[in-house]
């Protein structure tokens, strides 16, 4: 079972093999031991594994998630596991199971199993009455933590409950070894030790009493009364309780010098936090006022009414737990350091989010923790019909509540603020301030006293109050899809939703999971309970995106209205952006995107963009891209089209449609790896802002983030007709994709650009669709449509009598003549491009074709040739300054160099080959060298080599969605499992299983 591996978990990640320090991986291996070691030898399946280590993200399938955990073990099983066993292919620590993987580890060889060990065997030196060993003991044990338990998983739920109970044992040891401290006489180094306690958990009542206790041995009496106060003042400020039994008897002692004597470790109850556990109110001592030192203490407050004010709670409240325990926690929780002044909270969100709902309803069970009541109003700052309320009008209302007679209430705004902040100061009291318009609304309703605490929702983020009120921010999300399900089962009854599982599901969808839209939809089926839910579904299918299915039955569950009065409140320029975001296809858009769409200034864009994010009317999912949410959208949509002129909207499509296909034919320059057209785009609209992109790398994560835009905006043009934005987005869009692997993509994109090449009559632009076209055919292994798209590419190229273009398409039938395993033909192929290439000087060209060869006589056994032509190509790179290229000649070169044995110059030459084609931001190149290198690893004996090479592939692969290049690498790891040969004799053929769109009916011929 490992006897020479040890673990440490009390603090970030170590593994030690027989003393040495082992590499534990990147962050996510870290994390999977630590959930298999928290486990304690049971299996973890693969199902718990993947959703707590890989969350399912859009877009990103549940296999791939498993893939990615099998990827992983491999990964750890390469540290862990002996050598010899690995190439057996047994297991003897991370091993398989029937319910899935544990991790066999004795418990000795783990920190925490010691550090618990440690505590127990001090607290049996504390019942023997052996002080000396209690310290040793519980010193030691202290001695083992390095920093928080399970650092590196500190935000993960797994986590979470140990780490707490770990927490928890660590200061009970701390307050073991200061009571070993004390009975040994060793006075001095107690007190330290007990400042220390209260200094890190200032609200639990045992480091208190082993301060006290020392300061009185010490000689310190007042000070240890002195403590007592203000102690007692803290329990009062922040809980709104007395201090316990254990205090109150320790106190009277030091008053009357008649200190209980100190017996054993702390008791259970001791230990524990003094928060409502510490005991209830009735078990509190006759007031202590008037006695020792405690006279000092100022008079209470005048009694006050207590108000409750709160509205009900919504019954059918379900979800928001994130939320709940981050308010909770900065409400104050114990063991927090104690406020200095009262804590706000400013809750935003986007209108129908829930603000006030969940204010009201965690107030509800927060109400307890302020017994001297509850404020709330209404503050309307986003009403159609009502005005906003003044605060001078809100703060009567409070004091009225607090029970001031009105004749006391002055007059000045700032003199109630005034008295509002005397009455309170001392006091639990919870304010909630409901749907507050601005900062200036909001300041004189603050309370001031630390035991206070404000809750304030708004559409608007406040961040005024924030900046220089101290108040902290929580932005309401939407619900989960789970927390969306369980309010629509809270409301509609579990029974109803499992008879139409499916409606169920798109009623959450349509209502893009806005709980006040769920609210209105959930009512009508709640006053027809004999309506069936796919009912409910039709009608939402047919409002086109408008908003009149969620039409309520009053100003206040009208999703239309509500929306109205977040709009209502932008300034011109604002509304416009707002309006016109709606011809923008989504998902997000970047600031220049936005400029362009509106035709504004950068300034102008970001100070529109801000603003409607403080509205929360949009979002900002990612740094620097902004969102509209579904209903929103319909919203923008249904204002737009009413006003908006039909020209304003036109000249808005184009200037959006000529950013991003300028931007695109910019990153695909950068990336630019072969064969993109030369196309003439002309210059931009006016008003056209572009992204700035100067390197390889922005111009990947640009392509990355806006592929799904593109698209969007490529139906855009194609719907109205627009043959250059078509065109010039399709073949931008094209290279990407092909790029990425998404080849039935890539040719849905290209088939718009065929059409309007042959609308216009274009037979250059027509027989580069085609050729590429047929390319794409290739690498899905459709052999009859790869060979007839470049015939009949081919052929135009003849006809046009343009031989540099037909010098590529027998290049890139080669290409797929090689990939549909028909090599020999591929030669000839390459060989005629070859040679039409010599024919016009196109040294890139040539070079292209000669590498071309390369690999084919390589694959052939053809290998000294397959050198020749690849040396001469590579030298043509060279000299051309070609970097793509020179990577692709370096990859071939590997691969010879592997068929001829000469493994330690082909892994070196692979490796360049990998790190070319990354600088270059070509990932699917630098997988293949990745695999490809791998394969020489293996020749050369290494198989975990080989494994680790592969495995981390298969992660890049999956990470990247490249199915194609994915499957290749499971292949080899599956071979290498089973004890199988991994590397085909020959490159993989591709096969044709992907499933292309039908074509339209123009595309028939294809």
């Amino acid at each position: 079972m490992g006897q020479d591996l040890d673990f440490g978990l009390l603090g970030p990640l170590e593994v030690r093999r027989a003393g040495s320090v082992l590499d534990p991986g990147p962050r996510r291996q870290r994390l999977l031991l630590i959930r298999l070691l928290i486990a304690d030898g049971q299996a973890v399946s693969p199902q718990v594994l993947c959703e707590e280590l890989w969350p399912q993200q859009p877009g990103r399938s549940p296999s791939a998630a498993l893939s990615s955990l099998h990827a992983h073990i491999s990964k750890v099983r390469a540290i862990l596991e002996p050598q010899h066993l690995r190439r057996q292919g047994s297991f003897e620590m991370l091993v398989t199971q029937p319910l899935g993987y544990a991790l066999r580890v004795a418990p000795e060889n783990r920190d925490t199993v010691r550090f618990e060990r440690a505590v127990d065997q001090a607290q049996r030196f504390m019942d023997q009455g052996r002080p000396d060993r209690v310290v040793e003991e519980a010193q030691k044990a202290l001695d083992m933590w390095r920093g928080a338990a399970f650092a590196d998983a500190g935000h993960h739920l797994f986590a979470a409950q140990e780490t707490a109970r770990l927490d928890e044992l660590r200061q009970t040891t701390r307050e073991i070894r200061t009571t070993g401290l004390l009975l040994q006489g060793r006075i001095t180094e107690a007190l330290n030790a007990a400042e220390e306690i209260t200094a890190r958990h200032p609200l639990r009542e045992t480091g208190w009493a082993l301060l006290l206790r020392a300061l009185y041995l010490a000689g310190r009496h007042p000070e240890a009364l002195q403590r007592y106060t203000e102690v007692r003042r803290l329990l009062a400020d922040e809980l709104g309780l007395e201090p316990g039994p254990l205090l109150r008897a320790l106190h009277q002692g030091i008053l009357h010098h008649d200190v209980p004597p100190l017996q054993g470790a702390p008791d259970g109850e001791a230990a524990a936090s003094i928060g409502p556990a510490a005991g209830p109110a009735d078990e509190a001592a006759p007031d202590a006022r008037g006695v020792g030192a405690v006279e000092a203490e100022s008079p209470a407050p005048p009694p006050l009414v207590r108000p409750a004010q709160l509205p009900h709670s919504l019954p059918v409240f379900v979800g928001r737990a994130a939320e709940g325990a981050w308010l909770s926690a900065v409400s104050g929780a114990p063991g927090r350091p104690a406020p200095t002044t009262a804590p706000s909270v400013v809750i935003s969100g986007a209108p129908g989010v829930g603000k006030t709902t969940f204010a009201v309803h965690h107030a509800h069970r927060i109400a307890s923790s302020f017994p001297d009541g509850q404020l709330f109003v209404n503050l309307c700052g986003f009403h159609p019909h009502t005005p906003a309320v003044e605060p001078g009008d809100a703060l009567h209302g409070f004091l009225t509540a607090l029970g001031v007679p009105a004749p006391h209430i002055p007059e000045a705004t700032a003199d109630r603020s005034t008295l509002f902040r005397s009455l309170l100061a001392g006091r639990r009291v919870l304010v909630v301030l409901d749907n507050a318009r601005d900062e200036q609304q909001v300041r004189p309703l603050l309370p001031a006293g630390a035991g206070c605490l404000t809750l304030i929702t708004s559409r608007n983020q406040l961040p005024g109050l924030i900046t220089t009120d101290g108040a902290k921010p929580l932005r309401l999300s939407l619900p989960s899809p789970t927390e969306a399900h369980e309010a629509l089962e809270q409301r509609l009854g579990a029974e109803r939703l499992a008879a139409e599982p499916g409606a169920a599901a798109e009623i959450i969808r349509l209502c893009g999971r806005l709980p006040l839209a769920m609210a209105v939809v959930a009512a009508r089926a709640e006053l027809d309970p004999s309506l069936p839910l796919h009912v409910i579904v039709d009608d939402l299918q047919h409002t086109d995106g408008g908003l009149d299915a969620f039409t309520g039955f009053d100003a206040t569950t009208d999703v239309r209205a509500v929306f109205s009065w977040s709009y209502q409140s932008l300034d011109e320029h604002t509304a416009r952006l707002f309006r016109l975001m709606a011809l923008h296809p989504g998902p997000h858009l970047t600031a220049p995107a936005a400029a362009s769409l509106a035709g504004l200034t950068p300034a102008g864009t970001r100070r529109a963009l801000a603003e409607l994010l403080s509205s929360c009317l949009v979002e900002q999912p990612l740094p620097g891209r902004y969102s509209l949410h579904d209903l929103l959208r319909g919203y923008a949509t249904e204002l737009t089209h009413t006003q908006d002129t039909g020209q304003g909207r036109d000249h808005a499509t184009l200037r959006v449609l000529d950013h991003y296909m300028f931007t695109a034919w910019q990153a695909n320059e950068l990336l630019k790896q072969d064969t993109s057209p030369d196309l003439d785009l002309g210059t931009p609209s006016p008003g056209v802002a572009l992204e700035e992109l100067t390197t390889v790398k922005q111009a990947t994560r640009w392509l990355n983030a806006e592929h799904s835009v593109l698209t969007g905006l490529l139906h855009t043009a194609v719907s109205q007709k627009l043959d250059h934005q078509t065109t010039g987005l399709a073949w931008s869009l094209a290279e990407y994709l092909n790029r990425q692997e998404f080849w039935p993509e890539a040719i849905t994109a290209l088939l718009p650009a065929l059409e309007v090449a042959r609308r216009r009559n274009n037979r250059l632009e027509e027989g580069r669709c085609l050729r590429r076209l047929g390319g794409i055919h290739g690498y899905l292994g459709h052999q009859e449509q790869a060979l007839d798209h470049l015939r009949r590419a081919t052929a135009i190229f003849e006809e046009l009598d343009d031989v540099g273009e037909q010098a590529r398409a027998h290049y890139i039938t080669a290409c797929a003549l090689f990939l549909l395993g028909r090599t020999p033909e591929a030669v000839v192929a390459s060989e005629r491009g070859l040679e039409l290439s010599r024919e016009t000087g196109e040294e890139l060209w040539l070079a292209e074709c000669l590498l071309e060869l390369a690999w084919f006589h390589s694959n052939l056994g053809n290998l000294e040739k397959s050198l020749l032509y690849s040396e001469e190509g590579i030298a043509l790179f060279h000299r051309l300054d070609t970097p793509w290229q020179l990577a692709q000649g370096w990859d071939i070169l590997g691969h010879n160099l592997r068929r001829l044995g000469r493994y330690e110059e082909s892994v070196a030459t692979y490796q360049q080959a990998s790190q070319a084609f990354e600088e270059l931001g070509d990932h699917r190149n630098a997988l293949g060298t990745r695999m490809r290198l791998g394969d020489t690893r293996l020749a050369m004996g290494d198989r975990e080599g080989a494994r680790a090479d592969w495995a981390d592939a298969l992660a890049n692969a999956e990470a990247r969605a490249m199915s194609y290049s994915a499957q290749q690498v499971r292949d080899r790891l599956t071979a290498l499992d089973m004890g199988k040969d991994p590397v085909p004799p020959v490159p993989e053929r591709v096969v044709g299983k992907h499933k292309l769109p039908v074509p339209r009916s123009s595309d028939s011929a294809l």
